[in-house]
């Protein structure tokens, strides 16, 4: 499981919200992999494709701003902010970003579907519309589908968002700037189209990239003489413990677990007492050495705040 897929598990046990799940009522859980290669560090450490799936957008973000820098707009914040270096050709950059002092404007369109539960004929399928529109609105039909089916739903019901069309795309499409249809045929319903267009006004951010290390191997190497350290002097309960953990994989704390308490936050103590590499809100990444093996281990005092208080980074990577 990826980092970003145990904060969002890990954040809906906390609120509650996954109650049924397994693993949930998390009070912390741990996450244990070996990682035997230089290269194998180095990954766990960048925000690359191997790390989880980096679209294209980001992709061609990070390539431009190696190559001596580039700007993006976005009316929310930075568009991309990776919470570690960032790998391109298997080189590692340090990325950066600020704000701009200027900002600029686009065009977007507020596209909305009324849905209607009777007969009414329609102008075209959702299926019939170019490409661009229907990867656009590709959150539309099973939006509209849910309606259908939820007997207690008033109709007609109305979907709307406000949606960017780039200016090549503007051209392929059957929806904007002036939709070709009144009516559609969404997910067996007829639907009545609505599109407003709308001025946002977007902030600018410039991003540039510095080089951190050739490869990702050599940054694994750097990380393994710089931060690692060796987890030793362990009890007999911690060493069961994390020997479990290792072998399985992640551990969850709560009441649902047959850990002695007191085994889980003897070894917290040992990893919260050495700088982590990373530390993101309630969580810490480490990279330490046991029984001569090197393991990346991850940390999330998700509702443990004496632990998560006392975690600290390293200085620099």
């Amino acid at each position: 499981m990826d980092s970003l897929s145990r904060r969002k598990l890990l954040g809906g046990c906390a609120a509650g919200l996954l109650a049924g799940l397994a693993g949930c009522s998390a009070d912390a859980a741990m996450f244990v992999e070996p990682v035997e290669t230089a290269t194998a560090i180095g990954r766990k450490a960048t925000d690359g494709s191997e790390r989880a799936p980096r679209d294209s957008d980001r992709a061609e973000l990070v390539a431009a701003a190696v190559d001596g820098g580039t700007n993006r707009t976005d009316s929310y914040g930075p568009p991309y902010q990776p919470d570690r270096p960032v790998v391109h050709n298997d080189t590692v950059y340090n990325l950066t970003w600020s704000e701009a002092t200027r900002d600029t404007s686009r065009t977007e369109y507020k596209i909305g579907m009324t849905v209607y539960d009777d007969d009414r004929a329609t102008d075209a399928s959702f299926a019939d519309l170019p490409a661009v529109d229907r990867r656009r609105l590709q959150r539309y039909p099973e939006l509209i589908q849910n309606y259908a089916e939820n007997s207690e739903a008033e109709v007609p019901e109305r979907v709307a968002y406000r949606i960017y069309y780039p200016p090549a795309e503007r051209e392929a499409s059957a929806i904007v700037p002036d939709p070709q249809y009144d009516t559609l045929s969404v997910a067996g319903q007829p639907v009545e189209l609505s599109v407003e267009p709308t001025t946002v006004s977007l902030d600018v951010y410039r991003y540039t990239a510095t080089e951190r290390a050739p490869s990702v191997a050599a940054f694994g190497r750097d990380l393994r003489r710089e931060h690692r350290f060796e987890l030793s002097g362990l009890s007999k309960p911690e060493r069961e413990f994390f020997d479990r953990v290792r072998s399985e994989g992640s551990f969850y704390k709560g009441a649902f677990d047959d850990v002695p308490d007191g085994a889980f936050k003897g070894l917290a103590d040992h990893f919260v007492a050495e700088p982590a590499i990373f530390v993101e809100n309630t969580t810490g990444e480490w990279l330490t050495r046991y029984e001569g093996t090197d393991y990346w281990v991850e940390i999330d005092f998700v509702l443990l705040e004496e632990y998560e208080q006392r975690l600290h980074a390293v200085e620099s990577l």
